[in-house]
């Protein structure tokens, strides 16, 4: 009996050991894929081994619709056109118009994780490249005031526009102002985190924190990009989005999972 429990022992322990030598991150010999979320919104992804000590990672990220509003100061301020009939002026005073930005998008991103301990620590720090539309966020608008002034006054040709940031968006006869907000296409990340993309176990868990460089954001109309007025700063939620908003921080966290 105890010839037998030592046997069943020593082919345990074989079993074990030849289990843990077979788990080898080598060059593209072990596949992952992820699910997370985080200020990317929602991320889904495949990653795979380049030696214990790099992965390399491919993923898709869904940012669900996120308003924000601000009243945006109509640069007119007055409006004094003549009326044709009573020979007299028509003066209007204009108030702020309400502007919303709507960011929504969809974004593709390709990393390369370093774990400078290899095997024997989780530690890593990442960079890669995140690309995907330029538009980053739409904006709209509506006032009532300058539809007004262009029904009363056909005749009236002179541009009324908001005020957003270092950017003047004319608002049209129907009194909408519509642009969008944009940064480039293709954006520089770097990050640091604990966690592999590819676990020696079926589950893992990985926290990553980030920064995406977007650059100096712009703002289009009509799919032309405005020029900039140095007179005008707006003192609104979106023109303080659009004047600080050229690193977008990132933190994810993913729960991993080995197909291979």
């Amino acid at each position: 009996m105890k010839k037998l429990l030592f046997l069943c022992s020593m082919m345990l322990l074989g079993v074990t050991t030849v289990s843990a030598q077979e788990f080898e991150r080598g060059i593209f010999n072990r596949l992952g894929a992820n699910a997370a979320v985080g200020t990317e919104g929602f991320s889904f992804g495949l990653a795979t081994c380049i030696t214990p000590y790099l992965e390399l990672s491919a993923g898709v990220n869904f940012f669900p619709s996120a308003k924000a509003k601000g009243d945006v100061n109509i640069n007119a301020g007055q409006v004094s056109i003549p009326n044709l009939n009573t020979q007299s002026m028509d003066v209007y005073n204009l108030s702020k118009i309400k502007l919303e930005g709507d960011m929504k998008r969809t974004t593709f991103d390709v990393k390369l994780s370093g774990y400078p301990f290899g095997n024997s620590l989780a530690l890593f720090v990442v960079a890669g490249l995140s690309m995907g539309g330029k538009e980053l966020a739409s904006l709209s608008g509506h006032s009532d005031e300058v539809a007004r002034i262009y029904r009363e006054h056909p005749e009236y040709t002179k541009e009324i526009s908001a005020e957003v940031d270092k950017y003047s968006i004319v608002i049209d006869r129907q009194g909408n102002a519509e642009g969008d907000i944009r940064a480039k296409a293709v954006r520089p990340y770097l990050g640091i985190g604990y966690g592999r993309l590819v676990p020696k176990s079926r589950v893992g868990f990985r926290v990553e924190l980030g920064a995406q460089f977007h650059g100096d954001l712009e703002v289009y109309q009509g799919g032309k990009k405005l020029d900039v007025n140095s007179a005008l700063k707006g003192d609104d939620d979106i023109s303080k989005i659009i004047d600080k908003l050229t690193v977008y921080p990132v933190l994810k966290f993913m729960l991993t999972t080995r197909i291979l």
